[in-house]
């Protein structure tokens, strides 16, 4: 499939830390109203049947003001690499804490499930030791009960920003990772395991101006305003029409320009959106990609072009 390309302006204003994607500097996010998880004053978590939290287990800790909470589902049994990897990048980018969760599938505490409980916080603790360079806050989290419910509780109680996790797909029914992918309520980092670790640096942000596209927004904003580093960030429009009649492009720029407030990074192109962001992924190398998690009259549970990027992507994919 051929590519049809309208237009690439470069704006170097666009790039880098501090860099403006509107008239108005990037803002800092407000503070959320919560209390620490590290105040010496909170009590301990009530029981809670399935989503009890066992223990937890806090490094680096620091005040979790404006802090970006990132979750990473780990399971004993997966290589933790890239995945590991990408979280604490994330976390340098957006000003995160990592918290490692771990479900156990009993739902009822005996010695036998205390025992696993030991063992996986002493994996987690030395493959983590590894991770200190980073100066990210990190905590770990046990759960009683594997399931979606489990999952969605935490994020809720926690106001967990990114739910980071390896996605698998099953020949027959839904691995829990697609379970993962449709139902739970926060942004996603997709990635697969089959992938080598770089940093990122180009990121491609796949505009359809539906709801999730003010979501993008807000993402890359913290991107560019907390990022140690310059990113190189690009924007792109698939329209299906194999031609573009000239003020259909024109009313593109328009909606672009009043949502982001300029369109000197905005790429136009024609065809199956789908495949029209996987092409353009490898042709120009990107290191992220940033989605919007339903389109334009889709719902909650995932869009089709979502779906298909994330599992053909050779790269991560945060869904927004």
């Amino acid at each position: 499939m051929r590519l049809r390309l309208f237009k690439e302006s470069k704006d170097k204003n666009f790039r880098g830390k501090g860099s403006k994607i509107s008239k108005e500097k990037s803002r800092r996010f407000p503070k959320k109203e919560e209390k620490s998880l590290h105040s010496k004053e909170e009590k301990p978590l009530p029981s809670d049947g399935p989503n009890e939290i066992l223990r937890r287990e806090t490094f680096n800790s620091e005040p979790e003001e404006d802090i970006y909470k990132i979750a990473v589902g780990y399971d004993p049994e997966d290589n933790p690499y890239p995945l590991f990897d990408y979280a604490f990048e994330m976390a340098k980018l957006l000003k995160g804490k990592v918290i490692f969760v771990h479900a156990l599938e009993e739902i009822v505490k005996t010695d036998r499930v205390e025992e696993e409980e030991k063992s996986i916080l002493q994996k987690l603790t030395e493959i983590l030791s590894n991770y200190t360079r980073y100066r990210v806050p990190m905590e770990i989290k046990i759960l009683y009960g594997k399931s979606i419910e489990t999952f969605q509780k935490l994020v809720e109680e926690f106001h967990i920003d990114l739910f980071a996790f390896y996605f698998y797909k099953k020949l027959f029914g839904k691995s829990f990772s697609q379970e993962l992918l449709e139902y739970l309520p926060t942004n996603l980092l997709v990635v697969k395991d089959n992938i080598k670790f770089r940093k990122i640096k180009k990121v491609l942000v796949p505009v359809d101006f539906s709801e999730s596209s003010f979501k993008q927004k807000e993402f890359i904003e913290r991107l560019l305003t907390y990022s140690p580093y310059r990113l190189e960030i690009d924007f792109v429009h698939i329209v299906e029409e194999e031609n573009t009649d000239p003020s259909k492009e024109e009313e593109i720029r328009y909606l672009f320009k009043e949502l982001f407030g300029t369109t000197e990074k905005l790429i136009l192109l024609n065809g199956d959106p789908e495949e029209v962001i996987i092409e353009l992924i490898h042709e120009k190398d990107y290191d992220l990609v940033v989605l919007g998690r339903t389109g334009k009259g889709l719902n909650q549970e995932g869009g089709r072009v979502s779906k298909t990027v994330v599992k053909e992507a050779p790269c991560p994919v945060v869904l927004v």
